[in-house]
């Protein structure tokens, strides 16, 4: 065989076996947005991308193209059907003292795309807004003055009762280190003890993220009211 046909032949070869590997690595990819059931922390909320329009017109108009999750550095949108223990109000920790005995309720996520901050929050890069073709996404420049004008994912909610400075357990700050608008969205008393100003909150739930509460003393309550109903037949 000639040589100059030889190397033509490997480098079709290689070509080949470099698009199968992306193709792979693509579909695990887009497999590990799509999320059949995902257990919340008592209290946690998922949240929808920044830029969601209100919530019936972002059901209406969201195809599900995946797009936003794709542009997202962070890896943080994902797709789930649904997800279990969401729930809007924060509840006691596991033991407490006086703690209600609630059924976790169960969430219908219907394959739109949602952040969990528990696992993943927003880090507001602002990529999925120009990435969406149909507009449930509104494009927000990735400004800071902007940002803090027009995004409004949710808004934290610390709860007292188990978060270490409140309890006078230990310092912390996570929280408070982590806000991309710290001093304004989070501050802290003389005590070290966390607070948030709704008025500056863009609910991106990096506060929720770092949390090292295991049952998260942190929350984002989004503005739409989750599902929290039984999951329907699917």
């Amino acid at each position: 065989m000639d040589r100059r046909k030889l190397l033509a032949g490997l480098g079709r070869v290689a070509a080949l076996a470099a698009w199968g590997m992306g193709t792979l690595l693509g579909a695990r990819r887009l497999r590990a947005g799509f999320v059949d059931a995902e257990s919340a922390p008592p209290g946690q909320s998922p949240l929808r991308p920044p830029g969601a329009l209100p919530e019936p017109a972002f059901r209406a108009t969201c195809t599900r193209c995946f797009l936003c999750a794709e542009v997202c550095p962070a890896m943080c949108i994902e797709f789930p059907s649904r997800v279990e223990g969401a729930q809007p109000p924060l509840r006691r920790a596991p033991g407490a003292l006086e703690r209600e005995k609630t059924v976790a309720p169960v969430w219908k996520g219907d394959d739109t795309p949602y952040i969990l901050p528990w696992k993943s929050a927003c880090i507001v890069c602002m990529k999925c807004g120009p990435a969406c073709p149909t507009g449930a996404l509104r494009p927000i420049t990735n400004d800071r003055e902007t940002i803090a004008r027009e995004v409004r994912m949710g808004l934290a909610v610390i709860d007292r009762k188990i978060c270490l400075p409140w309890t006078r357990t230990s310092w912390c700050g996570a929280c408070l280190t982590v806000c991309p608008y710290r001093g304004l969205a989070i501050t802290v008393d003389h005590q070290g003890r966390p607070a948030v100003r709704a008025e500056h909150c863009i609910g991106c739930g990096l506060c929720v993220e770092v949390c090292p509460i295991r049952y998260k003393a942190i929350a984002v309550l989004p503005p739409f009211r989750p599902d929290v109903g039984r999951i329907r037949a699917e």
